[in-house]
């Protein structure tokens, strides 16, 4: 099967993103990059969610920067890590400034929706946030989510305590597991 006209394409592409990565593999080789600049194109005006996953996929990485510097911090929260986390990997290198937001935006939709059980990733993702706003230059950046984070969770004792070590420059090491640290607790018991 091959895709011979623009209604066509247009047809499978409302019909959902994926989609188009099904109708750039039916495409004749020949065609491929022109239909692939009209998938491209297509695709701005769906989801946020949907059109990061496929620049994500299929590898624009200066589309990707762009649609992330466009959108609103609140945009970008409402995003499910499954989007956000490969998009901000695919950013780190060459946009640290964009990776530092979704970062944050990902530490910020845990910790706004009040999901204690995954303080210890919002955590992770913020302190992969510091890294990609110091790495960019944009400390101030960093300084403010630091500000607006403690203003707004200084009640949630199970998060902020960790959050500001990590404000203040520590960095987190892998908790011990749980038989570690009972092994380490009845060592220290039987010393004394």
């Amino acid at each position: 099967m091959a895709i011979t006209s623009a209604r066509e394409m247009s047809g499978l592409l409302t019909s959902g993103l994926e989609s188009a990565f099904i109708v750039l593999t039916f495409v004749p080789k020949t065609e491929r990059t022109a239909w692939h600049a009209k998938a491209m194109g297509a695709a701005q005006g769906a989801d946020l969610h949907s059109v990061i996953e496929l620049f994500v996929e299929t590898k624009e990485v200066d589309r990707l920067a762009e649609l992330v510097r466009g959108a609103t911090d609140a945009s970008l929260e409402a995003v499910s890590h499954y989007a956000t986390e490969p998009a901000a990997k695919k950013l780190e290198k060459s946009h640290p400034g964009l990776a530092a937001r979704l970062r944050r935006a990902q530490g910020l939709r845990i910790v706004d929706g009040k999901k204690s059980k995954y303080y210890e990733a919002a955590l992770n993702n913020f302190e992969r946030a510091r890294g990609c706003y110091l790495r960019a230059g944009l400390a101030v950046e960093w300084e403010q989510t630091v500000r607006n984070v403690c203003a707004a969770h200084f009640r949630k004792s199970g998060f902020i305590g960790e959050f500001q070590k990590l404000a203040a420059g520590a960095k987190r090491g892998e908790r011990p597991s749980f038989l570690e640290g009972a092994k380490q607790r009845w060592t220290e018991r039987f010393r004394s």
